[in-house]
């Protein structure tokens, strides 16, 4: 499928690639035992909620992987969260 701007438009592929790698660089100053989800993982999830327009964004990709086996975070974020919280 071609991009509608040409060969120099961003997929949104591209969008979360340049995003995870913007996260990646943030330092993580959170001490204690709090710290279960990286910097890269909160700022995606962040990201992800106005993208996907959700106002339970969590409780909506939990509810996605119980009954389809999977969920957006996962397979177009690459976003893991822990299903014990």
């Amino acid at each position: 499928m071609s991009a509608p701007f040409g060969k120099n438009a961003l997929t949104f592929s591209d969008v979360v690639k340049q995003l995870r790698t913007t996260f990646e660089a943030f330092c993580d100053r959170r001490t204690g035992k709090n710290t279960h989800y990286t910097m890269t993982d909160a700022g995606l999830s962040a990201f992800s909620v106005f993208f996907m327009q959700s106002p339970s964004f969590l409780d909506f990709q939990r509810t996605m992987q119980e009954t389809q086996g999977k969920n957006n975070a996962q397979t177009l974020f690459g976003v893991f969260f822990h299903s014990d919280s």
